[in-house]
């Protein structure tokens, strides 16, 4: 059990290193497989109706990089108030966390979340801006590889928030 465990944590680390390049991957993945053998029957809006979801993606994506700012704020706050200490020298749980360099893979997982936020607030604003010169399919395409962003870094941003609290009682 323990060696499946720590697979899993390779795994979840592996992926946190590297999690825009696997997020962007993983996305051009799905949407070959699905135009070639047509995995998911996604069903089209109309145009008018992807337009109006981008205005709402537009909004919520800059909301999600403020959420996960101010949490990273916290953090650092936090982090400030911790003497630097070994992991043996470590007297709460808050300080082995911040002591064993965990820090920094924290701080980067909520920078390439706010960076996919931004991408994803940018890529929609241009969408809807040039909108009159693409096709719906395209718009369509775009909009779901948004949304997929959009959520595995929301995701990946409280997995990581939720284990600090979780080590924080």
């Amino acid at each position: 059990m323990s060696l499946i465990i720590n697979k899993i944590k390779k795994y979840v680390d592996n992926y946190l290193r590297y999690a825009f390049i696997i997020d962007v991957i993983v996305i051009c993945i799905l949407w070959f497989l699905n135009s070639n053998f047509s995995i998911i029957d996604f069903q089209q809006n109309d145009k008018k109706t992807n337009l109006d979801l981008i205005n709402n993606i537009i909004g919520a994506s800059i909301s999600l990089a403020g959420f996960i700012l101010a949490s990273l704020t916290i953090i650092v706050a936090i982090r400030s108030n911790i003497k630097s200490k070994s992991p043996e020298q470590a007297e709460t749980p808050l300080e082995l966390f911040f002591s064993v360099g965990t820090f920094k893979t924290i701080v980067k997982v909520f920078r390439i979340a706010i960076l996919e936020l931004v991408i994803c607030f940018v890529v929609s604003y241009v969408i809807w801006m040039i909108s009159n010169n693409l096709s719906n399919g395209f718009i369509f395409n775009l909009l779901v590889s948004i949304i997929f962003l959009m959520s595995v870094s929301t995701i990946r941003s409280l997995f990581v928030l939720f284990l600090l609290i979780d080590v924080g009682e």
